[in-house]
């Protein structure tokens, strides 16, 4: 079976929504994650699947901080407790700064707690700062060595959810995380690694600032999924409503300028702030205007999940709600997405609701 037919198969089964964030929100902490964890809940009562977070360590007084989560599993034992349906989605834990085992552990106790809605992520990489803190030995290792140090800590930790023995003795995991297995998703840059992760049996997690473009990390995907495999494909989708493209662009202006800034070494080369906008995926304008943009960017085809993201230039928790609301009521029907349940608009989304009119 040829990847165009896995992607007409994949596109017969609904296209699911979720809410991803690096946690990028001003200090102090304690507001920031606040306000995540309400925003969250709100997407829940909007009919979002899932949230998904990215973890980061540390901060680096030489570049602008571009996340602030480093303890994803924390964060989400307390949203388990504010919601009932919504997947958490760890997207995703960088192996090479943790213990597999400790991993799996506090993966399975989330689980527990959730009563089983963990999505796993797992991520190779880290930068030389950061592994010089949690993996000296890897801070100058080549791509090889640590492509070779993540696959020996990918296998431990599955080892570990499937209940192998650990260590020298009999000790098995407590409490059982063999239920994660079918819920591992593995986070992609390139061709290469999706194509390894479609082996695995795992989903893939694409971001909007990819080495290679994002399509082409979702077709190396699916030619390598196995036949009769359930393609679980997540694009990040960042987007920005405004009363027009013209407006959305110049209010998003400081978050497009910051981002392409953080991703200039590796993104495709952009003068004009749209140029940077498009460099950098991000959907803008009407609720028509995004749905348009959105269906016709290459890698949609290929998703089975969008990770909606409200960070380019936001200027409050409350514009990112209603953000949320946006797509969930106005985008989401126009590009065959669907919501958990039926939802009505928060009454603050009501001036974004009439922009789409």
């Amino acid at each position: 079976m040829t990847h165009v037919d896995r992607i007409a198969r994949a596109a017969t089964e609904p296209l699911r929504i979720a809410v991803f964030s690096h946690g990028t929100e001003a200090p102090p902490a304690s507001r920031a994650y606040r306000d995540e964890l309400e925003l969250f809940a709100a997407a829940e009562g909007l009919g979002y699947d899932g949230a998904w977070v990215r973890q980061f360590h540390l901060r680096h007084d030489e570049a602008p901080a571009h996340g602030g989560l480093p303890s994803p599993f924390v964060f989400f034992a307390a949203l388990a407790e504010r919601t009932t349906t919504l997947r958490l989605g760890v997207g995703a834990v960088t192996l090479p700064h943790e213990d597999p085992v400790r991993v799996a552990e506090d993966a399975a106790v989330l689980d527990a707690l959730s009563d089983g809605r963990v999505e796993l992520g797992v991520a190779n990489g880290g930068s030389p700062e950061t592994l010089d803190v949690f993996a000296p030995a890897l801070a100058r290792a080549d791509h090889d060595t640590r492509r070779s140090a993540f696959d020996e800590q990918l296998a431990r930790l599955l080892g570990a959810l499937r209940g192998e023995t650990l260590g020298t003795g009999a000790a098995r995991l407590n409490p059982d995380g063999s239920a994660l297995l079918d819920r591992i998703w593995d986070a992609t840059l390139t061709a290469e690694s999706a194509a390894i992760a479609a082996a695995r049996g795992h989903g893939v997690l694409i971001g909007t600032t990819q080495t290679v473009p994002a399509e082409v990390t979702a077709a190396a995907y699916f030619d390598a999924l196995p036949d009769g495999a359930a393609p679980r494909v997540a694009l990040s989708t960042a987007i920005y409503p405004g009363r027009d493209r013209d407006t959305a662009l110049r209010e998003a202006r400081d978050g497009i300028e910051a981002k392409y800034a953080w991703g200039q070494s590796f993104l495709p080369p952009a003068t004009t702030l749209a140029e940077k906008a498009a460099s950098l995926q991000l959907h803008y304008g009407t609720a028509e205007d995004i749905a348009a943009s959105i269906a016709a960017a290459p890698s949609t085809r290929f998703a089975t999940q969008l990770n909606v993201q409200v960070e380019h230039g936001y200027p409050d928790y409350g514009r990112r709600r209603d953000a949320l609301a946006l797509f969930a009521e106005d985008v989401a029907p126009l590009i065959g997405a669907t919501v958990v349940s039926a939802v009505s608009a928060v009454s603050a989304v009501s001036g974004l609701s009439a922009v789409s009119a």
